[in-house]
């Protein structure tokens, strides 16, 4: 029995969003103020959207200025893509931070959302309604615009209102593919004037002399060899003059020692 009770409470809002689909865009809700007071509104709402970027939010607001009896609300939105194809545009309706359920109506380049449920909230004077959508292109996607045209109606399939946001889009630009003529550098053509051996008629080429670029590295090379050369003995005289001078400096003190055993230890006076 619930199953069934859920059903048949599922019937009338199926029904009742199959009767928006079914709607044609020129009979939907014209945009500025409708009837019974209300008015549907974009507060926010992207200027451009570039392609491949973060999600934008689009935002409808509906208020009324009649008292009496609160109403319920059905949104439903008309997307259409110029530029872009309409695959490449991806429109999610949400409610506090959460995607709400719609079902999507395509014809050309036009898609209609629509509420499968009533929005949570309720149409009442100095009470609002608010809808939110998230708007995105794809990265390949061409330039162009996106409009968006948001629609209330209330419980009765009655049009409250519209509102359309429109936006740019911001396509990436196709940089054109290198060629081979463009990836190639042209290689220089030798030319008469270049060599001049082949100016003056010469069959044979000199040697080529040593350049400055490689004169000081030989010079270098040769200034190394010669002080690795003469590095060995020069060592070899600098060890024996100091060992010649550590031997004479022993032989001193040994001198030194030997005059000092036959000096007196104590002090006499002359008699």
């Amino acid at each position: 029995m619930r199953h069934r009770a859920a059903l048949l409470s599922a019937v009338p809002a199926v029904a009742a969003a199959a009767a928006f689909l079914a709607l044609p865009s020129a009979a939907s809700a014209a945009p500025g103020p409708g009837p019974g007071g209300a008015e549907v509104r974009i507060t926010e709402a992207p200027q451009a959207l570039t392609a491949g970027a973060d999600t934008r939010t689009v935002t409808a607001v509906v208020s009324t200025d009649r008292g009496g009896r609160c109403r319920k609300v059905r949104w439903s939105a008309v997307v259409r893509a110029e530029g872009p194809r309409l695959d490449q545009v991806r429109v999610e309706r949400i409610e506090d931070d959460g995607a709400f359920p719609v079902q999507v109506q395509t014809a050309g380049d036009a898609a209609r959302l629509t509420d499968v449920q009533f929005d949570p909230g309720e149409l009442c004077k100095g009470k609002t309604v608010t809808a939110r959508y998230r708007v995105a292109v794809d990265r390949d996607a061409s330039q162009g615009r996106v409009t968006l045209e948001v629609q209330a109606f209330d419980a009765g399939t009655r049009p409250l209102g519209a509102a359309v946001a429109t936006a740019t889009v911001q396509g990436e630009a196709a940089s054109p593919e290198p060629s081979e003529s463009d990836d190639a550098e042209p290689s220089p053509s030798p030319s008469d004037s270049d060599d001049p051996g082949a100016a003056a008629g010469d069959d044979t080429a000199d040697p080529p002399a040593k350049t400055p670029a490689t004169a000081p590295a030989a010079d270098r090379a040769a200034a190394s060899s010669d002080s690795s050369g003469l590095l060995g003995p020069g060592l070899i005289v600098g060890a024996l003059l100091v060992f010649a001078g550590v031997g004479l400096l022993l032989r001193l003190r040994t001198r030194n020692r030997a005059a000092q055993q036959h000096m007196p230890t104590s002090f006499y006076p002359a008699p």
